[in-house]
């Protein structure tokens, strides 16, 4: 229980560290666990190299040894001489130890070294030359023939200069590794601090942002790097939020006002019946009035419907579709509605591809947006026709919708996709501006890129790339 909360208490402090702060921890770590390995390893071939060269020099003196020891009967005796006082100047305050074969001490220091054991002998003897080190004392012995015999000269020496040397640089290397690490938190801070000030001055941004009243963007440094990116994102994302919220707003005032009008058209009739009595005639009139006027309320709810269902998720029911079969269900359904409105239909297609025809959708959904674009071609051509092609780009299926009417003016083409929006050149004409928005979410929804290009008094030409 006592280890579960502690390490609960650990993770807390984890969660709670700041970017900052937490950049400063890992990168001091870092570099303080790389600082630890390479003094270590540089002590470690200081004193290596050190113990080397010292047991160079006893392997001279343990061959000096064995020239004084076992070859006074094979040189001259001025040559002897040499040896000797060598050997006497070189091997000052060191033990010196032959054995023979049998392990016995020949010659050199009578008490024996515990630290030389018969299986040290059986090294020496195996390899010709063997050293060793024992906690502080150096050790270094060969084997040496004669014809005396055999022995295993060892020499064995005390550094303390080696010793001290070794001590003296493990002192500089850990004050070095602590002023070092400190050193490299002061300045792994100073620098995660620089790095983190953007992104702090951001934060204090952020705190004061209220898109909801005015559009707003941060103020940043020209950076040139991902900070910079992620800075340009996140105001393109304010610019959305700014532009959603704007759209519910309107989409709100305008939703009140297009069911507003209905209703009061309604109340204002029922009140007019009410007044006195009325003929037959004038009941039916006004019967007619309130019909219109509910189906037109109808119409709105249905589509709010169909605009709330296409927000939830992407089309569920997805079938193999041919598109000019559903072309066909939506002229004939134009033909009944817009009987004055002459439709040319134009197959531009490769003699026998009707392959790039087929498309997996929603049918139903597909039908209602090309209805809606069709009807509103229909609807603003003012009796003049409308040219609707069948075209194959790049192994893709275009539908393009033209017609010659009002057009729409450049000001209004970034918001046809809003809900309730009407062009300012449109006001009179009947629809209640959810037509585009529902076409444009389907399409959307289905990954159907659709072109609008339109001109004021010139007509609309809808291009659908399926």
């Amino acid at each position: 229980m006592h280890q579960n909360g502690k390490r609960a208490r650990l993770h807390d402090i984890g969660t709670k560290m700041k970017v900052q702060h937490r950049l400063t921890l890992v990168s001091s770590l870092i570099f303080s666990l790389v600082f630890t390995v390479s003094s270590a390893l540089i002590y470690l071939n200081f004193t290596k190299s050190a113990e080397n060269i010292f047991f160079e020099e006893l392997a001279r003196k343990a061959s000096l040894t064995a020239l004084f020891y076992l070859e006074e009967d094979e040189v001259t005796s001025r040559e002897y001489k040499r040896i000797e006082e060598k050997f006497l100047n070189a091997t000052a305050n060191q033990e010196i130890r032959l054995y023979d074969k049998t392990g016995n001490i020949h010659f050199g220091e009578a008490d024996p070294d515990t630290n030389i054991t018969s299986k040290i002998l059986k090294t020496i003897r195996d390899r010709e030359s063997y050293s060793f080190k024992v906690d502080s004392l150096y050790y270094y012995a060969i084997y040496y023939r004669d014809n005396q015999g055999s022995f295993s000269v060892i020499i064995k020496a005390n550094n303390p200069t080696l010793n001290a040397q070794e001590n003296e640089f493990l002192k500089i290397l850990l004050t070095a590794l602590v002023i070092g690490i400190m050193v490299i938190v002061a300045l792994s801070y100073t620098l995660s601090k620089i790095a983190y000030s953007p992104i702090r001055h951001i934060i204090e941004q952020v705190k004061s942002l209220d898109v909801t009243r005015q559009r707003q963007q941060l103020t940043y440094p020209e950076t040139r790097d991902e900070l910079e990116d992620l800075f340009k994102e996140f105001n393109a994302m304010l610019d959305k939020s700014y532009q959603n919220i704007q759209i519910q707003k309107n989409f709100i005032s305008h939703a009140s006002h297009e069911l507003k009008s209905p209703l009061a058209a309604i109340v204002g009739d029922l009140e007019v019946l009410l007044n006195k009595e009325r003929s037959v005639h004038e009941y039916q009139a006004v019967s007619r009035d309130v019909l219109h006027d509910a189906e037109r309320l109808e119409k709105i709810l249905e589509n709010l419907l169909i605009l709330a269902d296409l927000e939830k998720h992407t089309p569920e029911i997805m079938t193999e579709q041919r598109l000019d079969e559903l072309l066909w269900e939506v002229l004939d359904q134009l033909s009944s509605e817009y009987p004055d409105t002459k439709t040319n239909l134009l197959w531009k297609l490769p003699e026998g591809r009707t392959d790039v025809l087929t498309y997996v959708c929603n049918p139903t959904q597909i039908y209602i947006a090309l209805y809606n674009l069709v009807e509103n071609a229909a609807k603003f051509s003012e009796g003049k026709p409308i040219a609707i092609s069948l075209e194959q780009v790049e192994e893709r299926l275009l539908i393009k919708i033209q017609d010659q009417g009002i057009g729409i003016r450049e000001e209004d083409l970034k918001h046809i996709f809003e809900p309730f929006y009407r062009g300012s050149n449109v006001s009179r004409r009947k629809g209640n501006g959810l037509g585009m928005t529902i076409s444009g979410k389907i399409l959307e929804n289905h990954h159907i890129r659709m072109q609008i290009s339109s001109a004021a008094g010139k007509g609309t030409t809808i291009s659908i790339l399926f």
